[in-house]
C-alpha cells in the first residue's frame, strides 16, 4: 500500500520485460556444453544429506525435497497465491542452477497476483513504539530467496528479548560443501561452491 504511484506501472513493465531476458540467459546456458559438462554430475548432494544438515531453500529442493514455506506453512497472503514448487532430480550443480532459474519465473506469478490483490487504505500499521510482550517463547519463519530465514525469541516480560537468535540459511547450507566436493576434482570446487550461493555478510556473522 505505500508504493509511489509511479512504482506499480514500472513493476509491471519490468515483469513485460523479464521473461524476455530469462529466456535469453536460457538460450545461453541451459544446451550450453561447457556449462552442462563443469555442472551435472558435480557438487552432487542427495536426499538424505540434504534433510539430515537441515537445509532449506534451493539448495534443498534441487536434491528433490519437495518443501517449500510458502505453501507447506503459508504466511501472509501465500495460501490464496497459486505457484508451482520447483524440484530437481540429481542434486547437483545443474539442478541447483535450473531450480533457481525455473524460480524466478514462479516469482513473476506471485507477483503480478499480489498486485491484483493489493487492498487500499492506511499504509502503516498504528503499533506502539515499544512493545512488552508476555513471558514466552516463539519461533517464526518465511521462506527467503536462500532458504528458510527463522527468529526465535525469549520473553521474559521486559521490552527486550531474554534470547534472541537468527536462524539464517546459507550458513546452514554451506556446511553441505564437503559431502558435495569429496571426491570430486578440484576445479570444480569454485563451481559447487558458487551454487551455494551464500551471503558472504550472513555466514561471517
Amino acid at each position: 500500500q505505500d508504493f509511489p504511484s509511479e512504482f506499480i506501472p514500472a513493476l509491471n513493465k519490468f515483469l513485460d520485460e523479464l521473461p524476455g531476458f530469462v529466456e535469453e540467459f536460457e538460450d545461453l546456458l541451459k544446451e550450453n556444453e561447457i556449462l552442462r559438462a563443469r555442472s551435472i554430475g558435480t557438487g552432487v548432494l542427495s536426499k538424505e544429506q540434504a534433510i539430515n544438515a537441515s537445509l532449506s531453500g534451493p539448495v534443498l529442493r534441487a536434491t528433490g525435497v519437495d518443501w517449500d514455506l510458502r505453501r507447506d506453512d503459508p504466511y501472509s497472503i501465500y495460501d490464496r497465491l497459486e505457484f508451482d514448487v520447483i524440484t530437481g532430480e540429481n542434486g547437483d550443480n545443474y539442478d541447483r542452477y535450473r531450480v533457481r532459474m525455473e524460480e524466478i519465473k514462479q516469482s513473476m506469478r506471485i507477483i503480478k497476483q499480489a498486485l491484483e490483490q493489493l487492498p487500499e487504505g492506511e499504509i502503516r500499521a498504528k503499533v506502539p513504539h515499544m512493545l512488552r510482550p508476555p513471558k514466552g517463547e516463539v519461533y517464526g519463519h518465511f521462506e527467503a530467496p536462500k532458504g528458510e530465514l527463522g527468529f526465535y525469541i525469549v520473553s521474559d516480560g521486559s521490552i527486550a528479548p531474554y534470547r534472541f537468535h537468527v536462524r539464517a540459511p546459507t550458513l546452514i547450507n554451506l556446511t553441505t560443501l564437503r559431502d558435495m566436493v569429496v571426491g570430486g576434482k578440484i576445479a570444480d570446487l569454485i563451481i559447487t561452491f558458487g551454487s551455494i550461493d551464500i551471503c558472504l555478510g550472513e555466514v561471517d556473522r
